[in-house]
């Protein structure tokens, strides 16, 4: 019964540790722009942030129908982002992205999103410059929350208290298992 008991426990901990490491598969946890977002002025990146870190071999492109669009792919830390070098002509877009997250598993995906800026006329009002500034200082606003949204920690709380429990419960039932062989 004793010979069992201890391949019993480092079964059930195996079991247990299964699903913890099963569900940390990355994916996609913000973009921008967002999918199905209609966007109404110059855009100068694709930026996506995945729910773990992801490898700098992941890649990323951008179409417009047929068209493939270049991108300045650049990855840090569990966001990748592909700086648009040319202003973006109105139309339907389709990011596709193929990414190696922490657990080195392939995730591939892809949405869309259009471009419907007003055609470009002379802006003669003072007025209309504003809100171009406005606009960009927003952007700016909101990729500074998003970059410290990206600092906080993405591990789970509960895992390594789970592990070191399991590890002092394996430790106590061997303890016990070759005492009573004495």
């Amino acid at each position: 019964m004793n010979k069992l008991l201890l391949p019993l426990v480092l079964l059930v901990t195996i079991v247990f540790q299964l699903p913890l490491s099963a569900s940390a598969h990355s994916k996609l946890e913000s973009s921008t722009p967002a999918e199905g977002e209609k966007v109404t002025t110059d855009l100068e990146a694709v930026v996506l942030t995945f729910s773990t870190k992801i490898e700098s071999l992941s890649t990323m492109t951008l179409k417009n129908g047929d068209k493939q669009i270049p991108l300045q792919i650049s990855v840090e830390d569990d966001q990748m982002t592909g700086a648009i070098t040319n202003p973006l002509e109105n139309g339907n877009y389709t990011v596709a992205y193929k990414i190696i997250g922490a657990d080195s598993h392939v995730i591939e995906g892809n949405y869309s999103f259009s471009v419907d800026r007003p055609k470009q006329e002379e802006a003669t009002e003072e007025g209309t410059l504003n809100n171009d500034e406005q606009e960009k200082q927003d952007n700016n606003e909101k990729a500074l929350t998003d970059q410290e949204e990206k600092e906080k920690p993405n591990n789970p709380t509960y895992f390594a208290p789970l592990t070191i429990g399991l590890v002092i419960v394996i430790a106590i039932v061997s303890f016990f298992a070759f005492r009573r062989k004495r």
